[in-house]
């Protein structure tokens, strides 16, 4: 078969494409990952058509859906009765109802997909749900203690945290600006208020016009959260099974989402706290192994794990401003007596 020149109808037809789209069958996600592999020029169309049936599962309900047909059936019987003679119409009746259901999701579908396309609302457990690695594209990563500064093609900005990556949508600034992040991350974002700024992860999503935010959200961690700089950003879950709802935050809130929660943690923050976070800045005054620990999980994304001993005596007063890892611990173990062994994202203190 030719899929070259199917369209988004087509797509939304095929009963095994719906079925790849929601993950129902190995044979179809098979199917359909070969015929993109060998067709590697209909992807921006599967995309769309993928995108299209997520956004149809939400938008339009079974309600929708029968009203959307009974509509349909009454304009078609009208129609054909009132032009054709009797002879043709129970032929031509037969006919429309075999695809009367298809072409009822089909209009559905249609306004839906208008909708969408001129950036309403699209739930952020939708966006989620259908990203993958055919509409998103890796532009940055970076390992455990490493930063790493992005442009963004809109003049966006994010500055990667250690151990994380971000993604970008393929037709980002087109008719989106959605990212894909995993891990921790700082953005400011250019204004633009036809395309909304969307940071999307694996537990929530942050929508903004223009303004500068942090997003926190670590696979392993029990708890993500956004911190709001400048502007005003929407957050929500990409979690639907959660049903936690949305929260709107102001210049110093931050939104926390603890594991198992079902409500967002909103709270205010000390805006220097962020500075520092931005800067790298560390400020230590006579600070105890568990204080030393919580500022450089906060600012580089380590776990400190003191050995064999507890590390009860170690004291350490100084400031640090763009320093790394390395720079910091050897500082802080000069005076302590002790050396370090990094294995990932976590440190072992050696006395």
């Amino acid at each position: 078969m030719d899929y070259s020149s199917y369209q988004t109808e087509d797509f939304l037809t095929d009963d095994s494409f719906i079925a790849y789209c929601y993950a129902e069958s190995a044979e179809a996600i098979a199917k359909w990952e070969n015929i993109l592999a060998q067709n590697p020029g209909i992807s921006q169309k599967m995309d769309d058509a993928r995108e299209l049936c997520l956004l149809l599962s939400i938008k339009v309900g079974a309600a929708e859906k029968a009203a959307g047909l009974e509509r349909l059936k009454s304009a078609l019987e009208e129609t054909v009765e009132a032009q054709q003679p009797e002879t043709r119409v129970i032929g031509l009746r037969n006919y429309f109802m075999r695809w009367m259901a298809i072409a009822a999701a089909l209009l559905i579908m249609a306004g839906a997909f208008a909708v969408y396309q001129l950036n309403t609302y699209v739930t952020g457990a939708a966006l989620y749900s259908a990203a993958n690695d055919h509409n998103y594209t890796l532009i940055g990563q970076t390992n455990a203690g490493e930063r790493k500064f992005i442009r963004l093609p809109d003049g966006s900005t994010a500055l990667l945290n250690g151990a994380s990556s971000l993604k970008i949508a393929t037709d980002y600034n087109a008719r989106n600006r959605h990212l894909l992040l995993a891990g921790e991350a700082f953005f400011s974002v250019t204004k633009n208020k036809r395309k909304p700024f969307v940071v999307i992860t694996g537990k929530t999503a942050t929508t903004a016009l223009g303004t500068s935010f942090k997003v926190e959200s670590y696979s392993e961690a029990g708890v993500a959260s956004v911190m709001l700089s400048t502007g005003k950003v929407k957050v929500e879950c990409t979690q639907p099974d959660l049903e936690v709802a949305d929260v709107t935050l102001i210049p110093g809130q931050k939104a926390e989402l603890f594991k198992g929660d079902k409500v967002f943690t909103q709270t205010n923050f000390n805006t220097s706290d962020l500075q520092n976070w931005i800067n790298r800045k560390l400020v230590f005054k006579s600070a105890n192994l568990s204080e030393i620990a919580m500022k450089m999980k906060a600012i580089y994304g380590i776990v400190i794990a003191p050995g064999d001993k507890t590390g009860d005596n170690i004291s350490f007063t100084g400031e640090f401003s763009g320093k790394s890892i390395t720079e910091v611990l050897d500082a802080i173990g000069f005076t302590n007596h002790f050396t370090y062994k990094q294995d990932g994202n976590v440190i072992k203190l050696i006395f």
